[in-house]
């Protein structure tokens, strides 16, 4: 049975889904005929990652930039298909979510752009187990934002305590501003004691 006195927001990346976008910017820097790590930083120095996470590109025009930026030829295709390969999933927080669920309203709240999204919907099912979903290209803001922790309080429902789950202290700190408790992610060992403190039910 539910209960509806928590509800548990838990971020994505890095806490249910560890990502490297090490891997597809080994195979953009060899193109580029420079280094991985300049390759990316080339890419998030100028915003691109974050513009798609806003939702202000899409696809076509993230494929386009990022190739202009590097200097390369990109298909929105095989583009597509390797920026999407950098997850992988930590099962031991996927068995944490899976037992909270009988008993919590769960919501996920994830800085992420559509590519992204949409692959990890569809590559693991540990996601079908949330009631609800935010998301920063749909809402249009990022974490720490004040408007995307509204939107997942709204998404949680009228539970008298609500826990925010993430691997970034600024975006845990930025959740209790309204009120919600923020518990920074470094493992599931330490998630499962810091929810069984504040008094999570599991199976």
């Amino acid at each position: 049975m539910t209960d509806s006195n928590t509800a548990i927001i838990f971020d994505l990346g890095n806490v249910i889904l560890p990502f490297n976008p090490k891997r597809p910017g080994r195979v953009l820097g060899e193109r580029a005929g420079i280094s991985t790590i300049e390759a990316l930083k080339i890419i998030y120095r100028n915003n691109l990652e974050r513009k798609f996470e806003l939702g202000k590109l899409d696809g076509e025009q993230f494929t386009s930039k990022v190739a202009d930026a590097l200097g390369i030829d990109l298909e929105p295709g095989s583009f597509h298909d390797l920026w999407v390969d950098m997850f992988d999933e930590n099962e031991a927080v996927s068995k944490i979510v899976r037992q909270l669920k009988p008993h919590h309203r769960l919501v996920l709240l994830s800085n992420i752009n559509p590519w992204h999204w949409h692959y990890a919907r569809d590559r693991f099912p540990i996601l079908s187990e949330f009631d609800a979903v935010v998301l920063s290209y749909e809402v249009g803001v990022l974490k720490p934002h004040p408007l995307i922790y509204r939107v997942a309080l709204e998404k949680a429902g009228l539970a008298k305590q609500v826990i925010f789950i993430d691997d970034m202290e600024i975006n845990a700190a930025g959740a209790q501003v309204l009120g919600i408790t923020g518990v920074h992610f470094h493992s599931a060992v330490q998630l499962r004691e810091d929810l069984v403190r504040l008094g999570c039910r599991f199976d």
